[in-house]
């Protein structure tokens, strides 16, 4: 059984997201013994049109190299009526197949992912020029695959360009993260929404603070309820850090909260902060139980891309025994476009995979 979490009743899916579903479901029941697949949704009619339709006629389209999307739709509806419902649910279908015969499926069994790092690893140490254009060629499909978008996709950010750290890297409009209102404050950060593997809107790629608006930093851990947070640089390079950050045991105010450091400890590379960041004024509070994991690089983008990369494919290897870093860097530049952006960030993302699942065999045959 496979169930697909992130489309709801209303609106539609992520193209993209449908397309790795499907692909996981061609994947698993490709010896399947049985006949039939059922598909189902609330009414059985719109989602389930949408998905059947996507699977007949990518089938299809491998099969013969062409596909006619209008008449495979009134071919469903012959046997069942209102079969894919409305133009958002029809243009879907549309986007979903243009994503799946573009960029294909890279994925790879762990097994066979470690085989073809190390050997290409030796090739590469080699000085084999063939073996090292592998990355750029992945590089380049994907910068050609990113979605387009249009200045008015970035409005907000644009419309608040001093508090940005640089104009390159501005939030898409559909993904960000706006703040609660209050009278006086700011709503805007460029910070957006991301989705791991297993969740929609889970994980969060943002700037370092600006010394001018650490308090709206605060207020986005509070706002969307951010109960890991990440800076992938030591704090004390960051300008912003002292208005604050508070040292472990001590207790800094700024605007609206207050910030307590809990403990501080440090390991391999990391240092590892518990903070208290409460409001001065008490409110009744709605929290995620589970909370966001929100990472913050100097610009939103830059180091933050491979980090979200290596996040959910190591959730993908932990559920599914499986890597596909190339469709996992395309889920997360949709959302943040220039993630990932560079050959050295793409390959950091395979060291750190390959770098894990070599210490998981280490510690699995102990």
């Amino acid at each position: 059984m496979f169930h697909f979490t992130t489309w709801s009743d209303h609106g539609v899916a992520d193209p993209l997201s449908l397309v790795v579903f499907h692909r996981h479901v061609i994947r698993a029941t490709a010896n399947s013994a049985g006949k039939y697949t059922v598909v189902h949704c609330s009414a059985g009619v719109g989602r389930t049109g949408t998905y059947i339709a996507l699977d007949a006629l990518y089938r299809e389209g491998e099969r013969t190299g062409k596909i006619n999307v209008p008449m495979y739709v009134r071919t469903m509806r012959k046997d069942r009526m209102n079969m894919i419902q409305g133009d958002d649910q029809y243009r879907l279908l549309y986007l979903a197949l243009r994503d799946a015969f573009s960029g294909r499926s890279k994925c790879l069994k762990t097994e066979k992912f470690l085989s073809h790092y190390q050997e290409h690893s030796c090739y590469t140490n080699c000085g084999d020029v063939e073996q090292k254009q592998l990355y750029s060629s992945d590089i380049e499909e994907l910068l050609s695959l990113r979605k387009e978008y249009t200045q008015q996709d970035f409005i907000s950010g644009r419309a608040q360009i001093s508090a940005n750290y640089t104009e390159s890297v501005l939030p898409v409009e559909e993904f960000l993260c706006h703040l609660s209102y209050i009278k006086g404050h700011n709503t805007y950060y460029n910070a957006v929404l991301l989705q791991s593997y297993l969740e929609k809107d889970s994980l969060i790629s943002a700037q370092y603070p600006l010394p001018d608006n650490t308090e709206d930093f605060l207020r986005l851990i509070k706002d969307f309820d951010a109960r890991v947070v990440v800076f992938l640089c030591p704090l004390k390079d960051i300008e912003s850090t002292s208005k604050w950050y508070p040292s472990e045991g001590q207790t800094k105010f700024d605007g609206m909260f207050y910030i307590k450091n809990l403990s501080s400890s440090k390991a391999s590379n990391v240092t590892i902060n518990k903070l208290n960041i409460q409001p001065t004024s008490v409110k009744t509070e709605k929290t995620n139980e589970k909370g966001r994991v929100l990472v913050l690089s100097s610009d939103g983008a830059t180091r933050c891309g491979p980090f979200f990369v290596v996040y959910n494919v190591l959730e993908q290897i932990s559920v599914d025994r499986e890597v596909d870093i190339f469709t996992a860097v395309r889920q997360i530049q949709i959302r943040r476009p220039e993630c990932v952006s560079t050959v050295e960030e793409y390959q950091l993302c395979h060291d750190a995979v390959a770098e894990y699942l070599q210490n998981d065999c280490v510690y699995g045959n102990r």
